[in-house]
C-alpha cells in the first residue's frame, strides 16, 4: 500500500504527464464551451421544424442534448477538481463525445430546417471542443498507464513480501 501511495502522490510530477494545471484548465475551457453552446441550443425550438418537413426526432434529440451538456459539465468539473482520477477522465471524455455526435446532428437539422447561420454556430461549438476530446483522450490514456504501472509495482511488492513471509522459519 505504501508503494501505491507514494506512486500516486507523484503522480502530478511523472514524466510525460499532463500537468495538472493544464488538466484544469481543459475541464474549465470544456465547461465554457458547452456553457456557450447550450445557450444557442436551448433557444431552439426543433418543434416547429416539422413546418418545414422536420422529423419530431429532433425534438427528443434536443432535450437530450441538453441534459447530457449537463452531464459534460458535471464530468468536467469533477476531473478538474480531481485530475488523478481515471472514472471522472473516462466520464468526461464519454459524455464529450456524446454531446459532440449529438451537436452534430442538431446542427444538420437546424441547417435543414431552421437557420444556417445558427447551424454554424453549433459547428463552430463542436470543433472548440474537438481539441479538449483529443486531449482528454490523450490524458486518459497517461492515467490508466500509470495506474496499471503503479498496480504492477503493488503486486511485485507483494508478491515479495508474501515470499519473505512464506520463507521465514516457523517459531517454536
Amino acid at each position: 500500500m505504501l508503494a501505491i501511495t507514494l506512486a500516486f502522490a507523484a503522480f502530478a510530477q511523472q514524466e510525460g504527464m499532463i500537468p495538472r494545471w493544464q488538466v484544469e484548465e481543459l475541464t474549465q475551457g470544456i465547461v465554457q464551451n458547452v456553457e456557450t453552446a447550450a445557450k444557442v441550443v436551448v433557444v431552439l425550438q426543433p418543434q416547429e421544424w416539422g413546418e418545414n418537413g422536420g422529423p419530431d426526432a429532433y425534438v427528443q434529440q434536443h432535450q437530450t442534448l441538453l441534459e447530457e451538456m449537463e452531464q459534460v459539465k458535471l464530468a468536467a468539473l469533477a476531473l478538474g477538481r480531481d485530475p488523478e482520477r481515471l472514472t471522472y477522465a473516462v466520464d468526461t471524455f464519454l459524455w464529450l463525445e456524446r454531446v459532440d455526435a449529438l451537436l452534430s446532428s442538431v446542427s444538420a437539422g437546424v441547417r435543414r430546417y431552421y437557420n444556417g447561420a445558427v447551424a454554424d454556430l453549433l459547428d463552430s461549438a463542436r470543433n472548440r471542443n474537438t481539441d479538449g476530446i483529443a486531449t482528454i483522450k490523450l490524458y486518459m490514456r497517461q492515467v490508466a498507464a500509470h495506474v496499471e504501472g503503479s498496480m504492477e509495482v503493488a503486486h511485485r511488492e507483494a508478491q515479495r513480501c508474501r515470499e519473505q513471509t512464506v520463507a521465514r522459519p516457523e517459531p517454536r
